[in-house]
């Protein structure tokens, strides 16, 4: 593992190139994974799963997420690496449930249903999206799928009565309780893949640590050098 200074996103709080993903906008997920750090094969293999690894190599469909949280401008780090977070969504549409729900086409504005994973929503880098895709989801789109991951997190006592379900656009036609097997076991697939996601951000993190830890040793260096330059004018 060695720091991969080749991939920084340089940042300046007064001029941002970069197009900021915001709540609700649904972002296709790049192939080409980018970190701070840059792994080995075999570190590859241990950090990734069998899922992500066959998605890196291009040997699944494209992925997208929704975005639920536009990122916060560090004031601290003129480099940084922008963290966002996503909620995932998958073509998989035969694992409709009680917290998977579909998003059909014509609200999305791609060529295919989607499955909003509410329970899945995790950090990401933004360097790790590609673009925005299909169209905006509403603002009461967004607000009932937050919704939903609340009331199953026991945040809220109960979600909104059926009817407005539909009128959102939802199906509410087959739902299966998450305790199905093959729903649990869709829901560890689907956890397995999101290391293309998480695996980049801990390694920001990992990159951060190491930063700061240099940045100490770096000032305690320079405070040593002025205490002896102190007392060889004393």
């Amino acid at each position: 593992m060695y720091v991969n200074s080749d991939k920084f996103i340089f940042l300046n709080q007064q001029s941002c190139s970069i197009s900021i993903p915001q709540p609700g906008e649904i972002w296709q997920v790049n192939y080409l994974v980018q970190s701070p750090l840059t792994f080995v094969r075999q570190e590859q293999h241990t950090l990734y799963s069998s899922l992500a690894l066959s998605f890196l190599t291009g040997n699944l469909p494209p992925r997208y997420v929704m975005i639920v949280k536009e990122p916060e401008l560090s004031e601290k780090l003129e480099e940084q690496w922008l963290i966002i977070y996503v909620m995932l969504l998958s073509g998989e549409t035969n694992f409709i449930n009680n917290m998977d729900l579909l998003i059909p086409a014509n609200i999305s504005g791609l060529e295919q249903d989607l499955l909003a994973e509410t329970w899945h929503i995790i950090p990401a880098l933004v360097c790790n999206l590609i673009q925005p895709v299909g169209k905006r989801l509403s603002r009461q789109i967004y607000d009932y799928l937050l919704t939903v991951r609340d009331y199953h997190h026991g945040l809220i006592d109960q979600l909104p009565a059926t009817i407005e379900t539909q009128s959102l656009g939802f199906t509410s036609e087959s739902l299966y309780s998450t305790n199905n097997s093959k729903i649990q076991d869709f829901h560890e697939a689907e956890k397995a893949w999101s290391d293309v996601l998480t695996v980049p951000v801990a390694a920001y993190y990992t990159y951060l640590k190491s930063i700061n830890f240099t940045n100490v040793i770096l000032d305690e260096a320079l405070q040593l050098e002025q205490d002896l330059q102190s007392d060889i004018g004393d």
